[in-house]
């Protein structure tokens, strides 16, 4: 499982994205997902630079979608068909960096949608239709975040995302499941993982108390590792797995705590 443990850049995201690469590649890695935001972001202006800095070194690519001021369930048109021309372009540039997987969120209720629920839900199913279908030209594995538990948010139990996974005119959507956000929903991992292992491709892994997303390192919060690693195995899990922290000494000690406990295999 080592070889498909790689680390997120957002513990870089002050910095030029060469230095995740450097750091990574000195540290015995050879996955990194990008967060294609701030200083990492990928588009019409960045993209060929951006090419010509992954070719130098030997990694497999995962990307995070832009997420800040994205929302493609917003309910203002304008906000939404930029939001959703910037997940398109995503897939597009996954493909042309020979990534694999593009991890996206859904969006989020907006003051006015808050109380109506199934409106958000309808603007999320007709974006992620498009979405679907601009990918079917380029083949790219994307894969639907689940979220943690604030107000706004959407998609964060396994009937939420199972009834878009499972929606036969959404075709080809997978999912990234961020245990980091399973927490803070008090869900049951073992359950929420036998209920998701047709769609599981990608998984983000970080800690926490079970109150806010924060981004701890392994075994430093309340989140039960070991029934995640014993379900994950009962599915035979062999999918990516992101270390999703804010500094690279959290990452390190991440992956021993994962090496102690032999999760990597």
């Amino acid at each position: 499982m080592s070889k498909n443990l790689g680390f997120s850049s957002l513990a870089f995201y002050e910095v030029p994205l060469e230095n995740a690469l450097i750091w990574g590649e000195s540290k015995n890695f050879n996955l990194l997902e990008i967060v294609a935001e701030n200083n990492h972001v990928i588009d019409e202006e960045t993209i060929h630079s951006v090419k010509d800095i992954l070719s130098s070194y030997s990694f497999e690519y995962t990307v995070h979608s832009p997420f800040s001021d994205i929302n493609i369930s917003s309910l203002n048109k304008s906000i939404r068909k930029e939001s959703i021309k910037q997940v398109k372009y995503t897939i597009y540039a996954v493909n042309e960096i020979g990534g694999k997987i593009m991890t996206f969120h859904p969006g989020r209720h907006s003051a006015a949608t808050n109380k109506a629920k199934e409106n958000t839900k309808k603007i999320l199913f007709d974006s992620l239709k498009e979405i679907s279908e601009y990918n079917e030209d380029y083949g790219v594995t994307i894969a639907l975040e689940n979220m943690p538990d604030t107000f706004i948010t959407t998609m964060k139990v396994s009937q939420e995302i199972l009834e878009v996974l499972e929606n036969k005119h959404l075709s080809g959507i997978k999912h990234t499941m961020d245990v980091g956000h399973l927490e803070t929903n008090n869900v049951n991992i073992e359950h929420y993982i036998h209920d998701l292992k047709d769609f599981l491709v990608h998984i983000h892994l970080h800690d926490n108390l079970g109150e806010f997303d924060n981004h701890l390192p392994l075994g430093e919060g309340n989140i039960n590792f070991p029934k995640i690693f014993k379900a994950l195995k009962n599915i035979n899990y062999s999918g990516r797995m992101i270390l999703e922290m804010t500094k690279t000494e959290d990452i390190l000690k991440s992956r021993e705590f994962l090496r102690e406990r032999k999760y990597l295999l």
